[in-house]
């Protein structure tokens, strides 16, 4: 299979060629347009806002949102945002280029991987492929934890298997220092998905004493002690004992067994949203499951097939479930993509998913405004209504001027399946993080800053949430916007569902003095006044 997979290559671009090709794809797919869409809510807020509170209060052992303790993550992605904001300033760009950063070594560690112990070209088309998924770049640019966790996942992973090929004293602490570096970015998590998959495969290879001896190492722990403990204790001296109640009992052992802020799902939720996040790579995907008793056949890519297989289970088991999950485990997927990509990019009917997608993306606007006429809730009606506005002319034109480009590659290209698939999934890039998302965010996030902007100017004394989280709010006003009872407020921050219940509440008119979207700041009328 492996001679099928290269014979037909002739394209064997030299070391230059090679690195520029990787930079221009790492570069269109994590920083191309970083700064320019709005913090994205809830999670990009809430990073962004803690991060602002800990720089504003120079407390760095615990985080804090809109005032209050936040047991959500541990500490590392806020110590790197709060490194990156210290340095550019507070703005979009400093708090999403940490994870820019982590993706693109991410990507790196991947081609050397692949080069090691595979060959050059395909550690090539890895970053090729993986820079080029959707769902990679948008975990690339988001002010989150996730592109440290999958590095480090990745990085356990490496050298879990470099380790079974040459158990060296070395590896095995660096390994130990990954799996540190991942509890210090997400929590558990970061364990439990190298040590389940490892140790599947050692025991399928009978090598399953080897690995309980490099599990039960005690230097090995010591370096995981070292890297954690000192945050431990200055995380319980500063939240006691609530933080770890709060973190691993409420949001991971609760996360899983039950349904966290409505992203609930099923048991085969996964085999719904697999196909949809591996875009634009669904058709080599549906190839690839057709012939995975061959890769089993091969060691490490059994090895890359346990550790997805792994995190498919425990995600499809999570009552809790979010589609970029996934991503914990498909790096090595993505790898047997490349490796074998002669019988995989089989087709010209690969092609047809990415034109698809773009042939949606022209429709958007159409689809929003239905998506109007269904939906009755008046922030959501608000928000859709502003479709016209945001997804205008310019938007459908580049639209069009984008699948047309794909049309005329997919087929006036005289290249492989493999090298057309990767030139559409450029163009694809291209336009999600430089039209798409800046539409998104506009509708969404526009008029949160907007608001944000105003309540700094107008410069109220207490200002509240009511009945929202959208903390993005608190990062633009620059100020904590705790989600209080609203009688005393000053300023209300609110979605135009909740005027009702506040104007009920409040026993008075509202002053209504921004409305957009769907977002509302409402200005308190006192009975002096």
């Amino acid at each position: 299979m492996t001679q099928v997979a290269f014979e037909s290559e002739r394209w064997r671009p030299d070391s230059y060629v090679q690195a520029g090709l990787i930079s221009f794809c790492l570069f269109i797919a994590f920083f191309v347009n970083l700064w320019g869409v709005p913090l994205f809510d809830l999670d990009e807020g809430a990073f962004a806002e803690a991060t602002r509170e800990m720089l504003v209060s120079g407390n760095f052992a615990a985080t804090y949102l809109d005032g209050e303790p936040r047991y959500d993550k541990p500490i590392l992605s806020y110590w790197l945002q709060s490194l990156s904001v210290s340095a550019f300033g507070m703005h979009e760009f400093a708090f999403r280029l940490p994870s820019a950063l982590a993706a693109s070594l991410w990507l790196i560690a991947s081609y050397r991987f692949v080069k090691q112990e595979w060959d050059e070209q395909s550690a090539l088309f890895t970053v090729l492929i993986m820079a080029n998924v959707a769902i990679v770049g948008v975990i690339g640019r988001a002010a989150t934890a996730d592109a440290w966790l999958n590095l480090f996942i990745s990085l356990t992973m490496f050298d879990m298997w470099r380790y079974m090929r040459m158990p060296r004293l070395r590896t095995l602490l660096t390994t130990y220092t990954w799996l540190a570096l991942g509890v210090l970015t997400k929590g558990p998590v970061a364990i439990a998905i190298p040590l389940m998959a490892g140790g599947l495969f050692f025991m399928t290879t009978r090598q399953h004493q080897q690995f309980w001896r490099a599990v039960l190492n005690p230097v090995g722990w010591l370096v995981f002690a070292a890297i954690l403990g000192p945050w431990l204790i200055a995380v319980y001296q500063d939240q006691g004992w609530d933080f770890f109640t709060g973190f691993l009992l409420d949001h991971n052992i609760n996360r899983f067994t039950q349904t966290r802020e409505g992203h609930g799902g099923s048991l085969f939720y996964y085999f719904a949203v697999l196909p949809i996040i591996v875009l634009p790579f669904t058709g080599v995907l549906f190839t690839f499951l057709q012939r995975l008793r061959v890769f089993w056949s091969d060691a490490l890519s059994r090895y890359l097939l346990l550790w997805f297989g792994v995190v498919f289970v425990l995600v499809s088991m999570s009552k809790t479930q979010l589609p970029h999950y996934l991503l914990y485990g498909l790096t090595g997927v993505f790898f047997i993509f490349a490796r074998y990509r002669g019988t995989l990019f089989s087709g010209t009917w690969q092609l047809a998913f990415p034109l698809g997608f773009m042939a949606l993306m022209f429709f958007l606007p159409d689809l929003v405004a239905l998506a109007v006429d269904q939906t009755t809730r008046a922030y959501e009606v608000e928000l859709l209504s502003r479709g016209d506005e945001v997804l205008n002319f310019n938007y459908r034109l580049l639209a069009a001027l984008t699948f047309v480009a794909m049309v005329l590659l997919a087929f006036l290209l005289r290249a492989s399946h493999g090298h057309r698939l990767i030139a559409l999934s450029v163009l694809q890039t291209l336009f999600i993080f430089n039209v798409f998302i800046n539409a998104v965010g506009e509708l969404q996030q526009g008029p949160v800053k907007r608001a944000a902007e105003l309540a700094s100017q107008l410069g109220h004394d207490k200002v509240v949430a009511y009945g929202i989280s959208m903390p993005s709010f608190s990062v633009y006003r620059q100020a904590v916007t705790p989600r209080e009872a609203p009688d005393e407020a000053d300023l209300i921050f609110t979605r135009a569902d909740r005027l009702e219940s506040l104007r009920r509440e409040l026993r008075q008119d509202l002053n209504i003095i921004f409305r957009e979207g769907g977002i509302v700041l409402v200005e308190r009328q006192y009975e002096s006044q």
